[in-house]
């Protein structure tokens, strides 16, 4: 019954619209976070002069917060859709609920706390409005996320919806960055000036996102999606905590991505946080990161265009090995350079450093491809997606790989003996502290790539050989795996 009905109705072909679409959920996202993640400390310390300490006690258990929602989300996605009539989208439905969420709690975080002057009422109004917005931004991301395996049916499709990702990404950031600095100069960082940039970021973030919600479709559905299950199959579609278990204790892939995803964020993080070190205090001149920045996302858009035609020749597994192991030879030979030559000359540094970069990152542009393929071979496995709640994990294993970063890196800087002081009075960095923020620059990246390649080279098992089984099961000719 179960495969008899996956085959009676043909998938719809992923349109440029569709891809288009999907694109457009990362550019309002990030249009949105930007407004928050960027003014969200200075508006709340200089302009609502919250105390230091109270500040930094509501920025804990924001953290705290962010974290535990991830997985929360994407564990009531998968609960609720198994309760939902026959014939409803599963992700959609939660894009489209997200954005009147997501638009009250900003503009409502600006707008509403400064006309309840200080004290406790203002407090409270502050973290409350942050966690809604955080709330309705969660429910949009995990849906986004997710929504990337309810889209694509193989490769090429899962790499064009990953680069169209990253591409939102670059637009929002883009737009974001223009648009918010100068909504602020104009009307100046008041309550009127903050009110004004939460609403024109609310309003253009919003109206993307519902592009993004029009514009999708859920084509690649398991029967269970599609059909009415009735029975014992219907009661073993329905979620449970022990679905978490399996997912974790039998999902190499899955596993892989998570190594993966705490490798770049956590490893490679470490090194960015030091390059205004190595571009102020090592070459001499900060303005060229900008120039690095510019050249770094040239080279990005490049794999992005280049990702889907690479992967019709090859699997996108092993073209980000490819491009990981490039990465690697590309730090091993700057980091014997910069340590060996005591002037390291700056463009060379920066265009080398750049190259590299752009290498082990494409990793992260074109992850978002095997998550879908990892939610593929959990249902393989187990017979449920879980859609849900693997990309909620997923993404809190970013969470705190970034998190680990953020602490880390001060602690760091000051384990190699970095002296504010002697930068404050124009002097030169010791001789050993120089070599450690070259090591600190190059050294992490470089480690990242091998730790990452690591992951998808002895932990990542979805081979072509896998990959036939799981379309022999798709078209009703094999049995599945099922080992929950």
């Amino acid at each position: 019954m179960k495969n008899e009905l996956k085959n009676e109705t043909a998938i719809p072909k992923l349109t440029f619209k569709n891809v288009f679409g999907y694109g457009c959920g990362d550019a309002g996202g990030v249009i949105t976070l930007t407004m928050v993640a960027m003014y969200l400390a200075r508006y709340l310390q200089v302009h609502m002069q919250i105390n230091p300490g109270v500040l930094a006690v509501m920025l804990f258990v924001w953290n705290i917060w962010d974290a535990v929602n991830d997985p929360l989300m994407g564990t009531i996605m998968d609960a609720t859709f198994m309760k939902a009539k026959h014939g409803r989208d599963k992700f959609r439905p939660w894009i489209l609920a997200s954005i009147p969420v997501m638009m009250f709690g900003m503009i409502a975080f600006y707008a509403i706390p400064p006309h309840l002057g200080g004290g406790i009422g203002m407090l409270i109004a502050v973290f409350v409005l942050k966690i809604v917005y955080e709330g309705g931004y969660t429910m949009m991301n995990i849906g986004m996320g997710s929504l990337l395996g309810a889209m694509a049916t193989n490769d090429n499709e899962r790499a064009k919806l990953a680069s169209a990702r990253g591409f939102g990404s670059t637009i929002g950031g883009l737009l974001s960055g223009m648009l918010i600095p100068q909504v602020l100069a104009r009307y100046g960082e008041t309550t009127k000036g903050f009110t004004i940039a939460a609403v024109v970021a609310a309003v253009l973030g919003g109206f993307i996102i519902f592009l993004h919600y029009a514009l999708t479709v859920e084509r690649n559905k398991s029967v269970l999606n599609t059909a009415e299950a009735t029975g014992a199959e219907s009661e073993k579609q329905k979620f449970k905590l022990s679905d978490i278990w399996n997912i974790f204790t039998h999902n190499r892939a899955f596993m892989a991505l998570i190594l993966h995803s705490i490798s770049i964020c956590a490893v490679q993080t470490l090194g960015q946080s030091g390059l205004v070190y190595m571009y102020s205090d090592v070459l001499g001149d900060i303005g060229l990161q900008s120039y690095a920045t510019l050249m770094g996302s040239g080279l990005m858009i490049l794999i992005l265009f280049s990702a889907p035609l690479l992967t019709k020749k090859w699997d996108l597994v092993a073209v980000i090995r490819s491009c990981l192991m490039i990465g690697f030879i590309l730090y091993v030979g700057l980091l014997g350079y910069c340590l060996m030559v005591p002037d390291v000359n700056a463009w060379l540094f920066l265009i080398w450093n750049s190259v590299a970069g752009a290498m082990v990152t494409m990793s992260v542009q074109m992850q978002w491809g095997l998550v879908a393929e990892s939610i593929d071979y959990n249902e393989y496995l187990t017979g449920k997606r879980n859609e849900g709640t693997i990309y909620g994990f997923f993404s809190l294993s970013r969470r705190f790989g970034s998190t680990i970063a953020s602490s880390v890196s001060v602690l760091v800087i000051a384990a190699i003996g970095y002296d504010p002081a002697l930068t404050a009075a124009g002097m030169a960095q010791a001789a050993s502290t120089i070599s450690g923020i070259k090591m600190l620059v190059v050294g992490f990246p470089m480690l990242a790539a091998v730790l990452s390649y690591l992951s998808f080279t002895f932990i990542w098992n979805i081979n072509k050989d896998v990959r036939a089984k799981m379309a022999a099961w798709k078209n009703g000719e094999i049995p599945a795996e099922q080992q929950a």
